[in-house]
Order: C-alpha cells, then structure tokens, then sequence
C-alpha cells in the first residue's frame, strides 16, 4: 500500500487544497493505485520527511544552503521506497507500476520538463490571490508556520499581498491574460496538453488552475470566470479530470 502525505487544513480530512498534493492524486488515481493519506501539519513537513526517511526536495538558496522540505511524500510498503516532491513521485510510479497508464509517456520526458518549467512562472500574479486565502483556511499551527514563510517571501503582510479594489481587477486580469500562454499552446480541439493522451502535465495545470475551486469556492466568481476564461477551455478541463478526483 502506498501512503501519501498531505496538508491538514480547517476543512478537515478528506478533502486536498493543496496544488502540489492534488496533482499527485489525480496521478495516482489516473493509474489506478490504492493509497491512504496521512495529514500533517506545515511545522511538521520536515521531520516526518526525515523520518520516513525522504531525500529533501531541493536546497535554500539562503542563507546556506540548507536542505529544503515539502509535500508531496509518499511512502511504498511494497518496495519500501520513500520519496518527497510530484516529479520525483511521478516518475517512480511510471517506472514500479509499468504496466498502469504511464503519466510520462516513453520519449516526453524532456518535454514534461519543459513544460514545468514553462508553466510554474506563469502562475506569478495568481499567488497574491491564494496565498492569503489558504493561510485562513489552515489550523494555527499551520497557519502560523505558513503566514512566517511567505509574508517573508513577498517581503511584507499577508493582508497586504492580496490585491484589492481597483488593483485587484488589474492583477486578476493580467493572470488571465497571462494563462492564456498555455491555452495558445494548444489547438483548440486538444482536449489534453498532449492533444488526445492525458499525461502528467495536464494533472500540474487542473491542480493550480482549478485551485480557485477549493479555494475560492465552487459558486464565486472566480471560479465562474476561470470556468468560462479562453472560450470555456478550463471548464472543459475541470469536466475531463472529474473522474481523476
């Protein structure tokens, strides 16, 4: 049985807000596999990764390099494999359970990378959005731990990170603007990034953009516009990976 380590947040057990986790799940889902979840807290992350006995995920830049922990993590019981962070997640699952549907499919490899390294930054004006909303959402030891990290990542308080009135309209605006990068990218009849065969890239893109969902809530406006945004196309993508959940 593997066993996937998650976020713990207000809404309880159950249900995934983050985006990171929730492409993995759709991963495992898409193959197939049985897994149970165990939810940790933010302050915990890094020593229940070393105990399980992970590889960090990367290295600081500041101050020294030190090591670098989050989720994702699973562990395997079947090989006694433990490993943190989707991409090296994903590739382990493509290679132990070949006989699944593969998530890279044989000669993509440095085309799921690019892709990755292609998206992530475009996701730059949406994180004023979501980051202040999760940091309510979570139980106070998270939300401690979280409000710390990123209020001194964008250098100020989390209040002020969320744009509001006239701003808000303008930064709201320019992601949208900035997202349809991706949809450019594709034809118009690709119902996945690959055209007609799912892959791991399509789990990373429904994660973060249909983050508004589970953030934002299924009724607000957000979610309608990003449902409706580029002739309906993430509507689409919300339909096709339903099954995935």
């Amino acid at each position: 049985m593997i066993t996937l380590y998650d976020f713990a947040w207000k809404l309880g057990q159950g249900v995934c807000w983050n985006p990171h986790v929730k492409q993995l799940r759709y991963c495992l889902n898409y193959k197939g596999l049985e897994y149970n979840t165990i939810w940790i807290e933010y302050p915990d992350v890094k020593d229940t990764i070393i105990h399980i006995g992970a590889k960090p995920t990367g290295f600081k830049l500041q101050p020294n390099g030190e090591p670098w922990y989050t989720l994702p993590a699973i562990v395997d019981d079947s090989t006694d494999v433990a490993l943190a962070g989707s991409a090296a997640i994903v590739e382990y699952l493509d290679k132990t359970y070949s006989s699944t549907p593969q998530l890279i499919p044989k000669g993509t490899h440095a085309l799921q990378a690019a892709f990755r390294d292609a998206f992530y930054p475009k996701l730059a004006e949406y994180y004023p959005f979501l980051v202040p909303i999760t940091e309510t959402m979570l139980n106070p030891p998270s939300a401690a731990f979280f409000r710390a990290k990123y209020e001194d990542i964008f250098g100020k308080k989390l209040e002020d990170v969320l744009p509001k009135g006239e701003e808000r309209v303008v930064v709201w605006n320019k992601w949208k603007e900035t997202i349809g990068g991706v949809d450019a990218w594709m034809k118009k009849e690709d119902m996945w990034i690959m055209g007609d065969k799912v892959s791991f890239a399509d789990f990373i893109l429904a994660s973060f953009i249909l983050s508004a969902k589970t953030l934002f809530g299924a009724d607000s406006q957000e979610y309608k516009e990003v449902l409706e945004m580029h002739d309906g196309r993430w509507g689409r993508l919300a339909k096709n990976v339903e099954r995935y959940n």
